[in-house]
Parts: C-alpha cells; sequence; structure tokens
C-alpha cells in the first residue's frame, strides 16, 4: 500500500478543508490544519515524546537573549548570517511553535505559559529572522543577511512549517515576513535545476532539503499565482533525491509518470547505499526522511501525499537495519566523521516508516532510539538531550526540537502501525557501495574496500565498546624523516572478497604510501568468531618512526549512558583499567590474549607485539582507546622487500 492509498481514510474526514482554506486577519487563506485524528493504540509514546520536547525546550529557551542590534527581536546564539547562527535559531522557534499550537502543554515543565512563549519567543525570535532575510532590512551582527545560501532553503522551510502551525496566533506583519521570506526561497530553488552525484558526495540530502521550502511555499500561499510553478518544481526535487541509475530504464509509475520519463540523473547507488562526505554514511542514508515527512504536511492538510516521497525509501531503510544496533545507533562501515552518540537523531526515520512507510520493524527500532534518548536527557544538563562536548555541530540541540515535533504529529496521524520485527542476522553484500557484513546475534562484522578500507568486530549490545575509526583493521604507519609528515596514506591494491551463508572472508592488499605493503586478511567465522592477519613487507629500504597497526579503537567515554567511564583490559593474566580520558598504556609486548570488558575476547596465533593506549582527549566528540596488535616504536631501518612484522588473531565478540 503506498502513501496515497494509506491517506484515503483521512482524506475523506479533511476533504472539506481543502475546499474551505483558513482565512486569518489578513484575508489571506493558508492550506488549513486540521488536528491529527489517529486511531492506533501508541501505548504512551507520544507523551514520552512529547516529555522530551518540552525538555528540550526549557533548556534552550535558557539561552534565547535579546538582539543587541535591537533588542525587542531575540535569538539562540550569536548574530550571524551563516547555518550555525540561522538554522538554530529557525528549528527552535519551528520548535516552540509546535508546543504553543498541540499537545498536553505543562507550562511548568517549559518554564512558561503559552502565551508567555508566544509574545516572549516565538514572535522575538521570528522577527529577528525577517528582518535579517536577504529580503529584510537589517543585517546580521557580521554585517550580512542571511539567504540565497547553499542550505537556507532548508531553514526557511523549517521556519515556515512552524509559522504554519502556529498561523493562528501570529499578527499580520510577521505572516507577511514570514510569506515573503519562504516566496523568495521557493522561486529560487524553482528555477534552479536538481544536481546529481553518486560518488564520494552525494546531492541526495541536499535536493531532498530544498523540495521542502516548495512544499511550504503552496502550505503559505495556496491561491498564489505561482502555486502551479511552485508544485511541478517540488515534485521535480522530490523525486530526484533518491534516483538509482537502475532508474533510467524503471518503468514503474510514481503518480502516474514513469520513472525512467523523468531520470536525469542519480544521486544513490543500485545497491541503496549512498556516499556522502566521501564515505558511504549510513547518516545521510536516512535523510529520505527529509522527503518522507512531507506526508504529514499533505495529510494534515487534506491533500494525498505523492507517491514521490517515499520513493527508494524501502530499500535504503532495509540497508540500514543491517546496521542497527541495540542502543538505536549504527555500525559505520566506512568510519564516522560526525559525532557517533546521534541515536536521538534517528528516532524521526523509524517512526516515519512505521506510519507512512507500515515497515514492521521500524515500531521496534523507534522504541530503541526514544529509550536511549530519554536516557540522554535524564542526566543532569538541564533536560538537554546531548551533553556538553557531545556533538560540536551547532544545530544538533534546536534539530531535536524540529525532529520530534515531526514525531509527534506523525503518531497522532498515524491509522496503523505493524509490529512485526525480525532481527536481521547473516550477510549482506552491498557491491556498489563496497561493503560486506555479517550480524550474528553477538556481534557486526564489516569490511568495506571502496572510499575507506576498514574492518571491524562490533558486540551486538548496548554498550558497543568499537569506536568507528576510519583505521580500524589496518592502523598508522609514520616514517622517521616526517616525510611526508603524520600517517602514510592508505591506498587499495587489490580486494577479493567471498561470501557465503553463514560469513565471509576478504583477502585485501594495500600499500602504506610508498614504502610499506600490507597483506591482510578478514574472516567472518561459520563459528561466529572474527579473525585478523596482516603480513608487512617493505616496499623499498624505509626507516620508520612508529608502525601501529592490527587496530581496533575502543570507546572509553566519561559520561555516555551505555558506558562506565572506564575500560578493563587484561593481557594474559595481568588486568589494568583504563579510565576515560586519562591516557593510560597498557603494554601487552608478547601477549597471547587481549580481553576487554570481558566482551572482545582477542587470541593470538603468536606472542604480539601489542600495546594499548588510552585517549587523553576528545576527537570528533568522542573519547577513542586504540589498541594495536602490532606495535613497533621508534626508529627501524628495513630492507626492500624484507618482511617487517606478521600477525594472526580470532577475536570472539559479545558477551
Amino acid at each position: 500500500m503506498n502513501l496515497s492509498q494509506r491517506a484515503g481514510a483521512s482524506l475523506v474526514v479533511l476533504f472539506w478543508a481543502v475546499l474551505c482554506p483558513a482565512a486569518g486577519p489578513d484575508g489571506q487563506a493558508v492550506m488549513p490544519l486540521v488536528l491529527p485524528q489517529g486511531q492506533v493504540d501508541l501505548q504512551g509514546t507520544d507523551q514520552r515524546v512529547y516529555d522530551a520536547l518540552q525538555k528540550q525546550a526549557k533548556f534552550l529557551l535558557g539561552q534565547v537573549k535579546p538582539w543587541k542590534g535591537d533588542a525587542s527581536m531575540k535569538l539562540l546564539t550569536e548574530s550571524k548570517s551563516t547555518e550555525h547562527w540561522i538554522r538554530p535559531n529557525a528549528g527552535t522557534v519551528a520548535g516552540l511553535c509546535f508546543l504553543r499550537r498541540f499537545g498536553p502543554y505543562d507550562p511548568k515543565a517549559v518554564g512558561l505559559s503559552r502565551d508567555e512563549l508566544l509574545a516572549g519567543a516565538i514572535l522575538p525570535m521570528m522577527r529577528y529572522l525577517l528582518a535579517t532575510h536577504v529580503t529584510g532590512d537589517r543585517p546580521t551582527g557580521d554585517g550580512k543577511k542571511w539567504g540565497d545560501h547553499w542550505q537556507s532553503a532548508l531553514w526557511t522551510a523549517i521556519l515556515g512549517r512552524g509559522a504554519w502551525w502556529a498561523w493562528a496566533d501570529l499578527p499580520a506583519d510577521v505572516r507577511a515576513g514570514v510569506r515573503r521570506v519562504v516566496a523568495h526561497e521557493a522561486d529560487r530553488i524553482a528555477k534552479a535545476n536538481p544536481p546529481y552525484q553518486i560518488r564520494l558526495d552525494t546531492k541526495a540530502e541536499e535536493n531532498a532539503w530544498n523540495s521542502q521550502v516548495l512544499m511550504v511555499a503552496v502550505l503559505l500561499m495556496p491561491a498564489d499565482a505561482r502555486r502551479a510553478v511552485w508544485e511541478k518544481a517540488h515534485w521535480r526535487w522530490v523525486i530526484s533525491s533518491f534516483l538509482r541509475p537502475a532508474d533510467a530504464k524503471n518503468q514503474a509509475l510514481v503518480d502516474g509518470r514513469k520513472v525512467c520519463e523523468v531520470f536525469e540523473g542519480a544521486n544513490i547507488h543500485d545497491d541503496f547505499t549512498l556516499e556522502n562526505h566521501r564515505i558511504v554514511h549510513p547518516d545521510y542514508m536516512g535523510t529520505f526522511g527529509l522527503t518522507m515527512a512531507q506526508a504529514q504536511e499533505y495529510v494534515l492538510s487534506g491533500r494525498r501525499p505523492p507517491e514521490a516521497l517515499a520513493f527508494n525509501a524501502a530499500g535504503i531503510y532495509e540497508n540500514l537495519k543491517w546496521m542497527v544496533l541495540p542502543d538505536g545507533g549504527y555500525v559505520y562501515p566506512n568510519g564516522q566523521d560526525w559525532q557517533l552518540f546521534r541515536n536521538a537523531d534517528w528516532l524521526g526515520v523509524h517512526v516515519l516508516m512505521a506510519v507512512y512507510g507500515h515497515d514492521g520493524d521500524a515500531w521496534e527500532l523507534a522504541g530503541r532510539c526514544l529509550k536511549t534518548m530519554e536516557a540522554m536527557q535524564r542526566r543532569p544538563n538541564g533536560g538537554a538531550i546531548y551533553a556538553p562536548g557531545e556533538t560540536f555541530f551547532a544545530s544538533s540541540q534546536s534539530d531535536r526540537m524540529v525532529q520530534l515535533s515531526v514525531v509527534w504529529l506523525a503518531l497522532r496521524s498515524a491509522e496503523q502501525i505493524r509490529r512485526s520485527f525480525t532481527p536481521r542476522l547473516g550477510v549482506r553484500r552491498l557491491d556498489a557501495g563496497k561493503i560486506i557484513l555479517r550480524r550474528t546475534p553477538r556481534a557486526v562484522h564489516t569490511v568495506s574496500w571502496g572510499p575507506v578500507v576498514m574492518a571491524q568486530c562490533v558486540p551486538n549490545r548496548l554498550d558497543r565498546i568499537v569506536s568507528p575509526d576510519m583505521a580500524n583493521g589496518l592502523g598508522r604507519i609514520r616514517l622517521a624523516d616526517g616525510k611526508p609528515s603524520g600517517p602514510l596514506k592508505v591506498t587499495l591494491v587489490e580486494a577479493k572478497v567471498s561470501d557465503r551463508a553463514d560469513g565471509f572472508e576478504a583477502a585485501l592488499t594495500v600499500d602504506h604510501g610508498r614504502a610499506v605493503r600490507a597483506e591482510l586478511r578478514f574472516a567472518s567465522e561459520s563459528d561466529g568468531s572474527w579473525t585478523m592477519s596482516e603480513r608487512l613487507t617493505a616496499l623499498e629500504a624505509v626507516t620508520t618512526a612508529r608502525i601501529a597497526t592490527g587496530q581496533i579503537a575502543v570507546l572509553n567515554n566519561p559520561a555516555w549512558v551505555y558506558e562506565k567511564g572506564r575500560r578493563e583490559v587484561a593481557v594474559d593474566a595481568r588486568t589494568t583499567t583504563v579510565e576515560a580520558l586519562s591516557g593510560k598504556v597498557v603494554e601487552a609486548d608478547g601477549a597471547r590474549r587481549i580481553v576487554i570488558d570481558s566482551a572482545i575476547d582477542i587470541r593470538a596465533e603468536r606472542p604480539l607485539h601489542a600495546r594499548y593506549v588510552g585517549a587523553s582527549r576528545t576527537e570528533r566528540s568522542r573519547a577513542s582507546d586504540v589498541l594495536s596488535l602490532n606495535w613497533l616504536d621508534g626508529p627501524r631501518s628495513w630492507r626492500k622487500g624484507q618482511t617487517i612484522s606478521e600477525y594472526r588473531v580470532r577475536v570472539t565478540c559479545g558477551e
């Protein structure tokens, strides 16, 4: 059943609303907003989401302050014209507009009454954003106005959606300002052509977020002469977002149009993987939520959602199911360049798939994210979801306001939710993305041989232990002369990957610069264990400063909800406690067995030259200790063709 069919029941109830658009004091109609009327027993999930949103609102409201340029206006951040200063304000406004309009509001939980929320935060923050847009009359504190930016259509869509929610309470000048800003950004996107790129830096997310402002323009200005242009452009940007190369020949009908006839380019691989930031990136696979979330506005305004909103979402989501962990986070086969503990961020995509995609697995996965988010908010951080230092992205806290608003509305709109979770077990090979993984009840084994060459065994439990460092499985080598500075670049020479129903094997040859060749073998064995081996050979006469290969990065954070702030590292018969951020070193030269927290058990065929180095600071908002199974420190000279080192280990992951 597609999105249009599932909206049928709601359409009967809401049809009157389309015929009778809501006109306000300014005499101009917007699309009517009818309260969600879902029939599903949500078992209190909607209230849990609402409670989390109120806590987040209280935290952010504590940071709202008068603008130095005009004390009658307010903002959350410094006054500047780019993403990290506009997007947080837009997201906060949208979340506050939601609270003004919907749900069982508790003034004590938020710290303000609904009237105080409107007068003391929503309106002065909106007026700041409207005045400082390129269509306004005031620059921001950096002397520039915001807008006409590669991401400003997204910020505008967030602002416009919030305004639609609270439209009945907005004065005429604010309504006019919102329409002015939305129309400007919508016109800009409508005139542009959607871009396409598969390798390294997809345009999927950008196309998806650009589509939103066109949808919002129609919500706020349904009688505008440009509506047909906006709607046509909206469909084009939506369908462009997640097209695959195979869709060039796809005869399927989407909203009555053959996919192959509208195909202009592709943004994701045929195996439904997606590359962004030069890696295959699970975080960005979930950006189909930017299009699917728009089904909500269609349903709430009495219109059938276009089928295009969910195009290819099921295939992408299936990949995510293979990467998800018990805490609601993901395994990252290509590493994670964002902050790791984004578990709360993925609540939205699961709820959307449960409500609008009717995916039987989604409810369970949404519950994992919600449980983790609630644990995050229970920490002594004033109700904030993210603890200090846990995120480096300026909009992380405010984006949750937007997301939780969308989640609550989706839940309350639900006509049906399937609950039939099936754990993914076995092997999944994604050749376009150059990733293979195997899930067992105890662990997830991954190897990648594409943009990033990487291998890891991750315990399948709440405390994932393994940090998704891009050097996992390989490690790093430095030369004694310091040229080049830093670790040598790793280049893939050859990859031979074979799979079977109960495991896989990957034989990889990589070069560290032009100095050292590594012959690697990683195998997910039929008994559920993970084996790693490496043979290093000098490609030329060379002196190394440090060889630290066979890497397993280990999370050791002081405040993450599923960690204890320490790791127990057992080397043969000796156990050492490594406190988080202590920088403690555990020597393991000659070790035959290394065990970390009784959850990662490493056994070597021959004595290892190993070392465990505790992190002394965080990087990318996480602390990662590093275990090197092959540690050769200090200047060492090697002849061309000389074998430098060899190791082979069997690893058991999980409790």
